[in-house]
């Protein structure tokens, strides 16, 4: 059992449409460490305009799913895709999962050349007969259709920068910047997913939560379509995707509730962070229990960005 936590405040922020196409994103929870709000904002809204209009044309949750987080694997200022945290031997290894509300689910972990891991994912997915990918060959990312970078393509100076800081000064466990969407199709169908770079000068091999159906990333069309960010291990304890789904099937709790009650348990397990939920049918949900959380939302009535 996790040990009690101070329960730090849990913040909810919900939308106002209930139904219809609807796309949530975030871009990380943490500390507010030293970021630019300009840049984060313009790209947040750069994944709302890509994933929004694939919805607004009839496109499934899935690909809105998918649109958003291109534009945010490709944006240095998180931490996925290029713009990734490094690991302590200074390299790049990324995460990735996406599943639909049928259960469909793929996931891969210790990608280090794949320009947008999300791809991997989707790969596994509809590729393969399995669920994760642990390192796959250059040759499956080939066979897969896998656009690739070396590897110094995603280190950036920042990160180079904060590594060393990391290093010399210890770990600061309280900046995440893992990024995901959730997003609810015309037909009412939703999916999820999420991208990470994980932490900055974890050890190499590490695995978080974002890549792992359930903890990180969950999505069931009985019930909601989660994204998580945060502390990984936390999330990991608390299988805090599935139990967020958990408990609106079978526990009848409110998506707000459901929310809360997650984050509390992660705070026992010394941890914190945010998530985005989406149900079939419902109002969409950001709530989180850390310092702050980067995160936008759009539907047809509304359109809303925080960095």
């Amino acid at each position: 059992m996790p040990e009690p936590g101070n329960h730090a405040r849990v913040i909810t922020i919900t939308t106002e449409a209930e139904d219809g196409p609807m796309l949530l994103i975030h871009g990380g929870a943490g500390s507010r460490g030293n970021h630019n709000a300009e840049e984060v904002d313009r790209d947040l809204n750069r994944a709302l305009d890509a994933g929004y209009a694939r919805l607004k044309a009839g496109a499934s949750a899935e690909e809105a799913v998918i649109a958003a987080i291109h534009v945010m694997e490709d944006a240095p200022e998180f931490n996925a895709g290029r713009g990734a945290a490094l690991t302590s031997d200074g390299i790049v290894q990324m995460d990735a999962c996406l599943m639909d509300g049928d259960g469909s689910v793929g996931a891969a972990t210790g990608l280090g050349t794949a320009r947008n891991p999300i791809d991997v994912a989707q790969a596994v997915k509809d590729k393969t007969k399995h669920v994760l990918f642990a390192e796959p060959t250059a040759q499956e990312l080939a066979d897969w259709g896998i656009e690739t970078e070396d590897n110094e393509y995603f280190i950036t100076d920042e990160r180079r920068r904060q590594l060393v800081n990391a290093q010399n000064n210890g770990d600061d466990w309280q900046k995440h910047g893992t990024i995901g969407a959730v997003a609810r199709d015309a037909q009412g169908h939703i999916a999820a997913g999420t991208s990470t770079g994980g932490i900055t000068n974890q050890m190499h091999g590490r695995v978080g939560d974002s890549p792992l159906p359930g903890c990180g990333t969950f999505a069931d069309q009985r019930s909601v379509a989660v994204s998580c960010t945060g502390i990984g291990e936390a999330f990991i304890k608390a299988v805090a995707a599935n139990q967020i789904a958990s408990r609106v099937r079978f526990a009848g709790q409110s998506v707000e509730d459901a929310a809360k009650a997650t984050l509390d348990e992660i705070d026992g397990y010394h941890g914190d962070g945010g998530v985005i939920i989406l149900p079939a049918k419902g109002r969409g949900v950001v709530a989180y229990n850390s310092e702050t959380m980067k995160f936008g939302f759009r539907s047809e009535s509304e359109s809303k960005v925080q960095s």
